[in-house]
């Protein structure tokens, strides 16, 4: 991970996902920041951070490894019930893969919808 300027494009590109998900609050990243983006759903609060990543194929311990830094700053959010902490990837090409962080930074996939890839965990609230 490159600690340069915040990936406009890449924050660009998603926010066009998250306004389908719900209300979008923007976040000023700066040192210290714990996100870009808020999504207020209905039944849940997406605090989302964007990464840029070179290698957006890998297994959920490869990007695990590649995000350490990120995860560790989103991790800083309180947890809660119906708090999903989410770590968006987004290659140079426009592609994006999406992830739940868990209290202990484990990932787990999420469609763009944000209900999980795998089908479980009900309505993309709360963290796996």
């Amino acid at each position: 991970m490159t600690r340069g300027p915040p990936p406009q494009s890449a924050i660009d590109d998603a926010l066009k996902i998250a306004w389908a998900r719900g209300f979008v609050t923007l976040c000023q990243r700066c040192r210290g920041s714990a996100c870009d983006f808020v999504i207020h759903a209905v039944t849940y609060t997406a605090v989302v951070m964007i990464v840029r990543s070179r290698r957006l194929h890998g297994t959920l311990a490869e990007m695990q490894v590649q995000c350490a830094e990120p995860l560790a700053q989103i991790q800083l959010v309180p947890q809660g019930l119906c708090r999903s902490l989410e770590l968006w990837a987004c290659s140079p090409y426009g592609g994006i893969r999406f992830f739940r962080v868990s209290g202990t930074g484990c990932l787990a996939e999420l469609r763009r919808d944000g209900e999980p890839l795998d089908g479980v965990g009900g309505n993309g609230a709360g963290v796996t």
